[in-house]
């Protein structure tokens, strides 16, 4: 196959997304049905009714605003058709929606509600709108926040002359949380017109038909691929079937009887979902997937040998290989920047790779992700910093631009006018298609989310005895038997065990993360640069092989 350094950028009018997805929803007889966590039971609305509750929401959040004007919608807790409608809703009133995640398992909720408002605060939210015990835990501490059950808000609203604020394609529409920024948040300001772009083009890339075609997800709203799959679904009209995350969660193998279930012909999930199901394939049974036309994965890097074992485990039960849509995004990108077109199913390109310290070379099989979608283009920049070398390939930082592209993060200048972004991946290109073959060094992966190590390390080193200065996070190599973030410490102290909770729990109440392993080692075992920063390459390096000890086998407790 042949190579380029840079993907074409096709150009594409911008819409406004607030009436689009009005026209969407008002058209056919499209339903939206959310499974209700708690009793099971899946509630369905015609998109009509949705869009009916979004222009009440609208009504309420204008009326709430004035004299001072609008602000943005922050919205938390399990989906429901009427935080679904909030979405909506907020762009009617010309607002701008954040969706924040709940504490995960293992989290301090008082310090989670705490850094949930504050953050709502900071990036310029008014009202919050939920349910659950996650909106009741931000009411004890909300300052400054509206916090209101989202079934209750505007349900009396008088919607007979409403009309909806027009804030034009340039204003913003949502203001995404980049993964993994929660120890010092980075939120991607996203245009109405950069939402629009994504969702039209990922729609066109697949072939998505509101006549034919359904979707299912069971990705949360706080992620980009979670957010724009449903938004995609709002764009288009197609009935959409949601799914809390918490119920996957609690039973990976649902998805598939789900799907099922449904009948849904659009899917997505990042990696680690296919492995779980590729990896317990024997464990399927009495389910259809001869209806799924698309199974998007994306997220974090896909493994080439996972992805086929999925492959291998659903194809007796229907489903179509041609429907594997192996793919790369970013929140600053709205979420999808390359797709592979529909029925063109998973491919990969198998390499000879050779380490940049000069090791033993190896064969790989890296995905192939696919064109850049309609309007954005995609550049393989000189790298700065060794590399892996690879056979017949140019590697290098992969950046970005186009249509989809964040005006800026929050806070920061925003990007100049065809400015490239650098996204921290490594790849190179095939065909005009992106490999991506490795990350940026100060990038840790895990579970589909991008964590900043200096984020992990600082929550950490709040815990008593921990070394401020000699904390590393890292992720498990490949071929772990439990994959997942590590935090390797340096600890003086006499209870290990309590302290290795403490830094549990406060890296999954800053962090949002619970880490699969804590290793504590003695003072000065992190390896350093001469002028005192940790080198985090090499210290993982000395976990994977033994040579970093844990501190409880030394003998040098206090």
């Amino acid at each position: 196959m042949s190579q380029s350094s840079v993907m074409p950028a096709p150009t594409r009018p911008a819409d406004t997304l607030a009436a689009t997805v009005s026209d969407a929803m008002l058209r056919g007889g499209a339903a939206l049905s959310v499974l209700d966590g708690d009793s099971g039971e899946w509630i369905t609305r015609p998109w009509r009714d949705v869009h009916a509750r979004a222009e009440q929401i609208a009504a309420q959040l204008l009326a709430d605003s004035a004299p001072r004007g609008p602000v943005a919608v922050g919205l938390i807790g399990d989906p429901t058709i009427d935080l679904v409608a909030a979405i909506q809703g907020a762009w009617l009133a010309g607002v701008p929606v954040s969706v924040l995640p709940g504490p995960v398992r293992g989290a301090d909720e008082a310090r989670w509600a705490q850094n949930t408002c504050e953050r709502f605060v900071s990036i310029g939210v008014g009202t919050v709108l939920g349910g659950g015990r996650q909106l009741d835990l931000l009411a004890e501490v909300a300052d400054g926040l509206r916090i209101v059950r989202a079934d209750e808000y505007g349900i009396d609203a008088d919607t007979a002359d409403f009309t909806p604020r027009d804030a034009g394609p340039d204003a913003v529409a949502v203001l995404q949380g980049t993964a993994g920024s929660t120890g010092d948040p980075k939120t991607a300001v996203l245009s109405a017109a950069a939402v629009q772009a994504n969702a039209t083009a990922l729609v066109e890339r697949l072939g998505l038909d509101r006549s034919r075609d359904s979707g299912f997800s069971w990705l949360p709203l706080y992620h980009d691929m979670g957010l724009m799959f449903l938004i995609a679904g709002m764009t288009t009209g197609f009935s959409t079937h949601i799914v809390p995350n918490t119920a996957f969660a609690a039973a990976p193998f649902r998805w598939m009887q789900w799907l099922t279930e449904t009948k849904a012909t659009v899917t997505a999930a990042p990696n680690f979902a296919y492995d779980i199901l590729g990896r317990y394939g024997k464990l399927l049974r009495d389910i259809d997937l001869s209806h799924v036309r698309v199974a998007i994965s994306g997220g974090e890097p896909i493994d080439a040998a996972a992805f086929e074992k999925f492959l291998d485990a659903v194809e007796p039960f229907g489903f179509r290989r041609a429907a594997a849509a192996p793919a790369y995004g970013m929140a600053e990108s709205a979420c999808a920047v390359t797709m592979p077109a529909m029925v063109e199913g998973a491919h990969y390109d198998e390499v000879t790779v050779t380490p940049p310290d000069g090791g033993a070379p190896l064969r790989r099989r890296y995905a192939i992700l696919g064109r850049p979608l309609d309007g954005m283009q995609v550049r393989i920049a000189e790298p700065d910093t060794d590399v892996p070398r690879i056979d017949g390939r140019s590697v290098g930082h992969v950046e970005i631009r186009g249509t989809s592209m964040m005006r800026g993060y929050l806070g920061d200048a925003d990007l100049g006018e065809g400015e490239w972004f650098a996204t921290g991946d490594l790849g190179y290109l095939v065909d005009d298609r992106l490999v991506i073959c490795g990350r940026a060094k100060e990038v840790v992966i895990v579970a589909g989310r991008n964590l900043f190590p200096v984020e992990i390390e600082r929550a950490a080193a709040e815990v008593a005895g921990v070394r401020r200065g000699g904390v590393v996070a890292t992720a498990r190599g490949e071929g772990s038997a439990r994959p997942g973030l590590v935090v390797i410490a340096e600890y003086r102290g006499s209870e290990p065990e309590k302290a290795r909770s403490e830094v549990m729990a406060e890296v999954a109440s800053a962090c949002g993360i619970v880490p699969a392993d804590v290793i504590f080692v003695a003072p000065d075992s992190v390896p350093r640069t001469t002028s005192g920063k940790i080198r985090r390459l090499e210290t993982r390096q000395m976990a994977e092989d033994g040579r970093l000890v844990p501190i409880e086998q030394t003998g040098v407790l206090q």
